[in-house]
């Protein structure tokens, strides 16, 4: 696997897709859309995908970040969000 630093790779501020793997159940959209907007303050409404039997749904917002501490926070932060499984 090659590595590679992120402040290398991107330019801030930047946008970026922030994708999220959840259990599929009502609201988890929103209270992941309020993360987000705790960190990157903004009117999201993601994209959503059910997986193939419907028990996980993944999320992507399309955000702008400022710097590489906005991104990790927002990273960690949003694994509080109850079913939350992945982030990309």
């Amino acid at each position: 696997m090659t590595q590679y630093d992120r402040d290398k790779v991107w330019e801030f501020p930047c946008e970026i897709c922030f994708k999220v793997m959840a259990t599929n159940r009502d609201g988890i959209d929103m209270e992941v859309a309020e993360v987000v907007n705790r960190h990157a303050p903004n009117d999201y409404s993601p994209t959503s995908k059910l997986s193939r039997d419907g028990n996980y749904v993944s999320l992507s917002f399309m955000v702008t970040v400022e710097n590489r501490e906005q991104v990790d926070a927002m990273y960690k932060d949003v694994f509080t969000v109850d079913g939350v499984k992945m982030t990309l």
